[in-house]
């Protein structure tokens, strides 16, 4: 199968899989093709805490669970460039960057980070997928080869033109997850206010009165658990805080 075929493939599993009831990429068929894709002996959707030194981790790939990040990982990952580029780098922030574009392998054998983390589990070569996340969070997804296996060019270009379909599929889940908090009137009434109208503009558009408006807010952040309409609107639209 070309690439072309293959992205094509991806796309539609990624669209199949938007009403999923788990990761939208751990959905049936988006592994497969994302594999086919990027081959790689383990993939994972990663959400690195770079304050607080914490990990979550959606494995993707049929490999060892790879667990919360180890000690040594935080240790090394700030001096590390080719895997912290994105929170040192603004120019490189949603770039797609592989372990060769920052190191020979000479240099990249030598740094603390291959030798505790990557040489340990028979992993040498990596290949990021920056993709907008939660203020705090560098979430990206990540490819690993074992030695002797590096990402081609050819890859690297296929792997940009996934950026943008993970990115959306990974938006409307986090959309989909709120929305079912609320009903069809509050999500309208809170996508006003995340465009930044205020409750007579919003009862304007609405057909009801300010106080209407105003007891709406207070319902929905009774239901969502919030304080404020601007922490009502991020928890529905979690999107809009992505950066």
């Amino acid at each position: 199968m070309d690439t072309a075929a293959a992205l094509f493939q991806f796309v539609g599993a990624l669209r199949q899989a938007q009403h999923c009831d788990g990761h939208v990429l751990q959905a049936d068929g988006v592994a497969e093709a994302l594999q086919r894709i990027v081959p790689a002996e383990e993939a994972t959707l990663n959400e690195h805490d770079t304050r607080h030194q914490q990990s979550e981790l959606v494995e993707l790939l049929d490999c060892e669970d790879p667990g919360d990040s180890p000690g040594p990982f935080w240790d090394h990952f700030p001096g590390t460039v080719a895997c912290s580029y994105t929170e040192h780098h603004p120019r490189l922030r949603l770039e797609v960057m592989r372990t060769s574009d920052f190191y020979t392998d000479r240099e990249w054998h030598s740094t603390g980070m291959y030798a505790e983390c990557f040489s340990p589990s028979g992993l040498d070569q990596l290949l990021i997928i920056p993709l907008p996340g939660p203020p705090g969070i560098a979430r990206r997804l990540g490819f690993f080869r074992s030695p002797g296996r590096r990402f081609s060019d050819a890859e690297r270009d296929a792997a940009v033109l996934l950026q943008p379909h993970i990115t959306e599929a990974l938006r409307l889940q986090a959309r989909r997850a709120a929305a079912q908090m609320l009903t069809a009137r509050q999500l309208q009434l809170l996508r006003m206010v995340a465009l930044g109208h205020d409750n007579s503009a919003i009862a304007r558009e609405l057909l009801v009165s300010p106080l209407t408006v105003r007891k709406h807010l207070e319902n929905i952040n009774i239901r969502l658990g919030v304080t404020s309409r601007t922490a009502a609107a991020a928890r529905a639209f979690p999107d809009i805080t992505w950066s």
